[in-house]
């Protein structure tokens, strides 16, 4: 399946955003937790809801719902924008001079630093069906990487919730389901 971007009003999106060249810098607690909460702030203030997540060293899964079809669009922006700019700062506060040098070759426009690959891909979700099999491959995709045994024995997911019905980073409360 080609990845497109698709903004077709009311929806669930399965999204993917992915550190400049595959860097690992989500394995810095800090800079995990800045993408956690920008996530989040986002989700709020385009009235969606997080389906189910996962942070992994580079690469962030999201199951999202978005009630209207300008918010896809906002949604990535904010989320992206936000923790691109406390990536950044994170990394000029540890003086991680080799970091920004990368991240000074993928910038563009008025931007000084790019700290995540240029376009982020969404595909709608049309189909109930479609939908559990998003959130099982989100859940999964640790396993696949080679990070982890099972699903929940990654932290920085949303399997914990559905499993267990404890509260994860992200999800405070249901989801829209």
């Amino acid at each position: 399946m080609k990845w497109k971007n698709i903004d077709a009003g009311p929806r669930y999106y399965y999204i993917t955003g992915t550190c400049t060249e595959w860097l690992p810098l989500l394995n810095n607690g800090d800079a995990r937790n800045a993408v956690s909460e920008e996530i989040d702030s986002a989700v709020k203030e385009c009235a969606g809801a997080p389906v189910a997540f996962v942070l992994m060293p580079n690469p962030v899964h999201l199951l999202v719902y978005l009630p209207s079809a300008e918010m896809l669009h906002a949604f990535n922006r904010r989320w992206r924008g936000r923790s691109a700019r406390r990536i950044i700062d994170l990394a000029k506060a540890s003086n991680a001079v080799k970091l920004l040098e990368i991240l000074a070759r993928h910038a563009n426009g008025k931007a000084q630093y790019a700290a995540w690959k240029e376009q982020v891909r969404a595909l709608a979700i049309w189909r109930e069906e479609k939908l559990l099999a998003v959130v099982n491959y989100i859940h999964a995709n640790p396993v696949r990487r080679g990070l982890v045994d099972h699903p929940g024995d990654w932290p920085h997911s949303s399997w914990r919730f559905y499993e267990f019905g404890e509260a994860v980073e992200m999800m405070v409360s249901q989801p829209n389901l």
